[in-house]
């Protein structure tokens, strides 16, 4: 019975992973939402979605997220590398629009199969292929709680009274996690640097964590230290920030020890930590290991 146990064991493992790797479901929240070609404003606009729609993101880049094209969306192949409905090339640019002055939003590979809706010129109107993505601004976007799935019941068969228990497979080596390296942070004499916290801080409570693979990850951000304002719902009371002109951008929010981050207020700092967004705030959370003011401030 103990093979049977470890089967059990594993296909929960297989329904978990898969699960993790389906992506994060999404909400839009406005009316007519671009869908655009890639991460920037002036990016091409693919399609369009509505109020309330759910699409199902790959990735959260900043104020983008990439997300899967709806089987709705229309795209675009050319009809030259293209034979019984299958890609003739070692690999074909999945475009927008019919053109190659429009941007490429996937890529196909020889023998994947293409689905025509339609035809223009030399170009051919398909549908969306598994290896294509859409950017939609973080402003438009309510991340969903997925539910997690529920593992599969495996049952082991009968076994016949006085047969010998079958042996389990033995268990794979477990790996060992390899530690990136640090990077020497640079000195400065007349500012000595807060020492890095000797283990990973604990995420608060209070921060309810958008579920995203890499939360917690290591980063550095450089920018100047300065209060977030008194508006409910934000994750800290200060933010490190970047001006350029008479914009100014938040990088993220600082959330650490409030008496010690006051000092620094108003000052150019490079601050190192785990990074982690979370629900309903815009830009990320950054709990600091490491603060080094910049030379000059």
């Amino acid at each position: 019975m103990k093979r049977w146990a470890w089967i059990a064991g594993m296909a929960v493992l297989c329904a978990e992973l898969c699960f993790a790797q389906a992506g994060t479901r999404v909400r839009v929240t406005g009316k007519r939402v671009n869908l655009r070609a890639r991460p920037e404003l002036n990016s091409e606009v693919v399609a369009q979605s509505g109020d309330g729609d759910l699409l199902t993101a790959r990735s959260f880049q900043g104020e983008w997220v990439e997300v899967i094209p709806p089987e709705s969306v229309d795209v675009w192949v050319h009809r030259d590398f293209v034979a019984d409905n299958k890609v003739s090339a070692n690999k074909l640019h999945v475009r927008g629009g019919p053109g190659i002055n429009y941007a490429s939003v996937g890529e196909m590979a020889r023998g994947d199969a293409v689905i025509p809706r339609g035809d223009f010129g030399e170009w051919i109107k398909v549908a969306p292929p598994p290896g294509c993505a859409l950017w939609v601004s973080r402003d438009y976007i309510e991340v969903l709680q997925p539910e997690k799935p529920r593992p599969p019941v495996v049952e082991a068969p009968p076994v016949a009274e006085g047969a010998p228990e079958p042996a389990a497979p033995a268990a794979p080596a477990p790996v060992r996690p390899v530690r990136e390296p640090m990077i020497a942070a640079p000195t400065v004499p007349s500012q000595p640097a807060v020492p890095p916290a000797s283990s990973p801080p604990s995420v608060p409570e209070d921060l309810k964590l958008i579920p995203l693979e890499g939360q917690g990850k290591m980063v550095q951000r450089e920018g100047v230290l300065r209060l977030a304002g008194f508006v409910f719902g934000r994750p800290s009371r200060y933010r490190l920030v970047r001006q350029e002109g008479n914009r100014i951008e938040t990088l993220c929010y600082v959330r650490g020890n409030n008496a010690q981050l006051s000092t620094f207020t108003g000052r150019r700092l490079l601050v190192r930590g785990r990074e982690y967004w979370v629900q309903g705030v815009r830009d990320p959370v950054v709990i600091p290991e490491q603060i080094i003011p910049r030379a000059g401030d």
